[in-house]
């Protein structure tokens, strides 16, 4: 019987204590965590004029940062951003500038209010760019 108790006490504790996910409030904002999957440590990363500071290699950020609005397409985030990856000056005006006169991102969206984690990569085929991938 004590056997019993034992493991429905341990199963219990073992279900809460694997909890996942986060217990967050409701928003009315874009809240946005920062994955760094540059391979690089990031260092004074700036995106859409808000400061998130440094990322090390692998890491997310601790802190959500808050946005009125973020638009995305085609699964990237639309954002301006600078940081120093790997001790290199990168930059990102992932506007998806369109030709004169057209729409610049057609095919974008505004993302809904609520939590994110968005993925900072290098960019391919352009070694000083940061692309910013909504997950």
């Amino acid at each position: 019987m004590r056997l019993i108790q034992s493991l429905i006490i341990v199963a219990t504790l073992s279900f809460f204590a694997c909890k996942k996910g986060e217990d967050l409030p409701p928003t009315d904002s874009v809240m946005v965590k920062f994955v760094n999957k540059t391979g690089f440590d990031i260092q004074d990363l700036s995106v859409s004029r808000v400061e998130v500071g440094d990322i090390k290699k692998g890491n997310t950020t601790s802190d959500y940062y808050e946005y009125d609005q973020l638009g995305q397409q085609y699964g990237y985030a639309l954002v301006e951003a600078v940081g120093t990856v790997g001790g290199k000056k990168h930059f990102t005006g992932a506007n998806c500038q369109g030709v004169c006169g057209s729409a610049s991102a057609p095919d974008g969206t505004w993302l809904e209010p609520g939590y994110y984690k968005v993925e900072v990569q290098i960019a391919k085929g352009e070694p000083d760019a940061m692309e910013f991938r909504v997950q």
